[in-house]
């Protein structure tokens, strides 16, 4: 083979290689998309200024609907939250009053007692003394008593002088004044004069259950030591702080229900005892008391509540709006007042009492002005993230 046929075969067969190379590679490249990806927008309210506006198509779909402002009668129904508490008449506490020692402890927390059971009894020297000087002072005031009535009667018979009479007399009161200062010490003391020597005994003075005991036996005890409470649950307060914008519709004798925090369905009545006459500077806000006595109830002190006031007197000329139309924005009571059919402003309001399905708007809004009754949820979640 000559030189120059060997030149074109290699010619030749790297020609092969390069067309066969092209044919590979075109064949492994994807083949590109035939419609470019197309970019969709969100159909969403935006703020404008102070307006967030909408487009028809969002006012359907969210259900936006608006309501005039007007102004009517509402009977409210004023929802609060309280703490229960002791009803003072029915609490009692009980306290040693003298130093000794427990010699005997006859109930505990969670007894059930009735007034005058015995609750425990202390030993005292104290008080044994004071019913010893009962005993001298009762002893000298009989032998004083008969040598004014033996004197009495010798000045009658004129065997001796009036003098030793009238003297006799004025020992015998004084000796019975002795005897009463003795006796009324050892009721201070909590002891009786004819009871048992140096032996205090601790009485409940009403029927209920005892909920606090700080004694145990053989313990020494102060005269300044509570030893038991005891309390009658069967009726109990509320104690309610409610806003100054809300008082004017309360008054005693309304009735209210209290639910428990607990979540239970079951609500306890109860009624308005007092409504506060000083406003608290700070939270602006008066305490309202509640009355609850049920027999039954599981209310008890220092437990929250939550409590519905039904008012017995309506709001005349309030205006008013449905609850749904009323919302939260950044912790403040927020409505959508309509500028137009597709816009409207966020307006913080101050709110007043509520019957249940309306509330009073107290102040930031007028009458005739529109507001968002329905779609509020879906403008707040879209603008207010």
């Amino acid at each position: 083979m000559t030189k120059l046929a060997q030149r074109l075969l290699v010619i030749g067969f790297g020609v092969g290689l390069s067309a066969a190379a092209a044919v590979y590679f075109t064949r492994s490249e994807p083949k590109a998309s035939a419609q470019p990806n197309k970019v969709t927008s969100r159909d969403v309210p935006f703020m404008d200024g102070k307006w967030i506006r909408f487009s028809p198509g969002f006012a359907k779909y969210a259900q936006i609907a608006f309501e005039p402002v007007t102004e009517g009668s509402l009977k409210p129904m004023v929802s609060v939250t309280g703490t229960v508490t002791f009803d003072p008449e029915r609490m009692a506490a009980v306290g040693s009053r003298i130093s000794g020692r427990v010699s005997r402890l006859c109930k505990i927390e969670g007894d059930d007692v009735k007034a005058g059971e015995l609750l425990a009894e202390i030993e005292s020297a104290d008080l044994g003394q004071a019913q010893a000087t009962v005993l001298a002072a009762r002893a000298h005031a009989e032998a004083a008593t008969a040598n004014e009535t033996r004197e009495t009667e010798l000045a009658q018979a004129k065997v001796s002088a009036n003098r030793e009479a009238e003297l006799a007399k004025a020992q015998a009161v004084a000796a019975r004044a002795d005897l009463t200062a003795a006796e009324q010490r050892v009721r201070a003391l909590g002891g009786a004069a004819d009871g048992p020597t140096g032996i205090l005994r601790l009485t409940t003075p009403i029927t209920g259950r005892v909920i606090e005991r700080n004694v145990t036996r053989g313990q020494s005890v102060e005269a300044t030591l509570t030893a038991f409470r005891v309390a009658d649950l069967s009726r109990v307060w509320v104690e309610l702080a409610v806003f100054e914008g809300q008082l004017s519709a309360i008054h005693a004798g309304d009735m209210v229900d209290v639910f428990s925090a607990t979540g239970a369905d079951n609500a306890v009545h109860g009624s308005v005892a007092y409504v506060g006459d000083v406003i608290d500077l700070a939270t602006r806000t008066a305490a309202v008391r509640i009355v609850v006595q049920h027999p039954e109830s599981q209310l008890r002190p220092g437990q929250s509540v939550s409590a519905t006031i039904h008012v017995s007197a309506p709001v005349s000329g309030a205006i008013s709006l449905p609850l749904a139309a009323v919302t939260s924005v950044d912790g403040k009571s927020t409505v959508f007042v309509a500028h137009d059919d597709f816009s409207v402003e966020p307006r913080a309001v101050q709110l007043g009492a509520q019957d249940g399905d309306r509330v009073e708007i107290a102040k930031g809004i007028e009458r005739g002005e529109r507001v968002a009754v329905s779609g509020v949820f879906a403008l707040k979640s879209e603008i207010f993230r």
